[in-house]
């Protein structure tokens, strides 16, 4: 272990209090000198050299200079004879470097900050290798059981389950295209959902080969029909949702050697208890005649009900109470009940439920795309579940664990603060009007669009001679790739133009990102 006695932080004029700031929250003695550069990131390393050529810093164990500066710092140590690394690209990162430098060996390329990050995320990777490495031990505990090659039980993360719903409506292209994806995406297990009140064996036959034949993972069926279930189980399906009182002893003759999701129910009387004691008395009594009847592999689900109504307390007690008395059975919880029926984002409400149903004890998460509201879904709580598995493992709340799902705020601000003082003796100029109407390029026009299925930018070129066909579709990831090659290629000539077209790209993007729609010459989010 390395120690660091003293750092000499080096930065801009206009970052010196910002940096000073900062470097107050840590426990490593520093100093920060600020070179005669307003901003930190036109520092260069061999500027740097030559300004501290000059200087007595024989106090001094290390220099840290911005993240953003560009070269590599080795100059700078051959001038000074003190070992010089990037530090983060943002004042706000100072105290978390200073305070790992004996963990992390910094670099003189690359930022402090991405490496940081990238050995968070090494480490909790590396956590959760040892979990599925030492999968075949960790079986022979009660509760955890093996579903195909899918390890699933309280010593591994919570599994993602990702329902096609109405499956029997689309065609086997169609399936195995979302069944591609969902995987790509994070999910470990591939429901068919089949369309309720209705019976289409031979649909749930199809079904489950089209998504067996692309994907290398468990697929599930999700029905109350006992001749779909059949058919399903005949084709090679790994779990079956759901048995429960009315169905059981039928389902037990053909289903004894795939896993079973057992619900509190019994649909044929019609009767599904509304309290949380009466749930869990109902599952633990089907449960045990499912075993009876020779199915093994069991998984409860007591139904998480959407808030408000019916409610979802009353269902949450029942989960946590069924936990408490039947610690080796694993839990199935169905996240998109509640998701898909509140108008807010997915993304909060994915994480909060994920952090619940990791302290109830639930192995399994299931939830659903069917919505735009709700896609994302997939990736979020495939995101949700490491961070709880790893939170519930260092015994820890679920921050600083190397995965976030922090998309539309930020844990610190990085910003630059604008100062007052800059507007002294300068003219003020307030911008209210709204832009004119643009006047035609000589170029032609853009039809800015956003193909979601390759997630990608496309803008449409018309020339002023034939407008009813696009002269050129240009495609990019991000709004610099897509406007560079409009640049490159000479396809516009107007400023007001161009500053248009880089304010519809980077909406585009933004829209991308974030699950939102993309209108052009549309506000992306609505006024408050």
């Amino acid at each position: 272990m390395v120690l660091i006695m003293k750092v000499l932080l080096i930065t801009g004029l206009l970052a010196e209090d910002m940096v000073t700031h900062y470097t107050q929250k840590s426990n490593v003695k520093t100093k920060v000198l600020a070179l005669r550069v307003p901003v930190a990131a036109l520092l260069t390393p061999k500027y740097i050299a030559k300004e501290t050529e000059k200087l007595n810093l024989h106090d001094f164990d290390m220099i840290l200079v911005p993240g953003l500066i560009r070269g590599d710092t080795s100059i700078i140590e051959d001038t000074t004879g003190i070992p010089t690394f990037k530090g983060p690209r943002y004042a706000a990162d100072l105290p978390t470097v200073l305070d790992l430098l004996s963990q992390v060996k910094l670099s003189k390329v690359t930022p402090a900050c991405d490496l940081l990050k990238d050995e968070l995320q090494r480490k909790a990777l590396q956590e959760m290798h040892i979990a599925e490495k030492n999968r075949d031990i960790l079986l022979k505990t009660p509760g955890n059981m093996l579903i195909r090659e899918l390890a699933i039980g309280r010593d591994f993360p919570m599994r993602v389950m990702a329902e096609i719903v109405d499956a029997p409506l689309l065609l086997n292209d169609e399936v195995q295209a979302m069944a591609r994806r969902y995987v790509k995406l994070g999910a470990e297990i591939i429901d068919i959902g089949m369309v309720a009140g209705e019976s289409n064996p031979s649909d749930a036959k199809r079904a489950v080969k089209a998504v067996k034949s692309v994907v290398n993972v468990p697929v599930s069926i999700d029905t109350l029909d006992l001749d779909e279930a059949r058919a399903a189980v005949s084709a090679g399906t790994d779990i079956l949702l759901s048995a429960d009182a009315g169905n059981i002893e039928d389902i037990a003759t053909f289903a004894s050697t795939v896993a079973v999701v057992i619900i509190p129910t019994n649909h044929r009387e019609g009767y599904f208890p509304k309290k949380a004691e009466e749930r869990v008395s109902l599952l633990e009594e089907n449960i045990r005649k499912a075993r009876k009847l020779g199915i093994t592999r069991i998984i409860g689900d007591l139904i998480l009900d959407p808030v408000n109504v019916p409610g979802i307390v009353e269902s949450l007690v029942a989960f946590h109470e069924f936990a408490k008395r039947n610690p080796d059975v694993s839990l199935l919880f169905g996240v998109g009940n509640v998701m898909e029926l509140m108008d807010a984002d997915s993304i909060g409400i994915n994480a909060l439920l994920a952090g619940i149903a990791s302290e109830i004890g639930v192995n399994i998460l299931l939830t659903t795309e069917k919505s735009n509201k709700a896609k994302g879904s997939i990736r979020e709580l495939a995101i949700a579940s490491k961070m709880m598995f790893l939170a519930k493992k260092r015994g820890s709340a679920p921050k600083d664990l190397g995965f976030d799902l922090l998309t539309l705020k930020d844990k610190r601000i990085r910003e630059e603060p604008y100062h007052r003082e800059i507007e002294a003796e300068m003219q003020i100029i307030t911008a209210t009007e709204k832009r004119k109407s643009l006047l035609f390029d000589p170029k032609g026009c853009f039809k800015i669009m956003t193909d979601r299925a390759n997630d990608v930018i496309v803008a449409l070129h018309f020339s002023t001679s034939k407008r009813h066909k696009p002269t050129v579709i240009i495609k990019g990831k991000t709004a610099e790739e897509v406007y560079a090659k409009i640049v490159e290629m000479s396809l516009v000539t107007r400023l007001d133009h161009a500053a248009y077209l880089g304010s519809e790209l980077a909406k585009a993007e933004i829209a991308l990102k974030i699950g939102k729609e993309y209108i052009q010459d549309s506000p992306l989010f609505k006024s408050r």
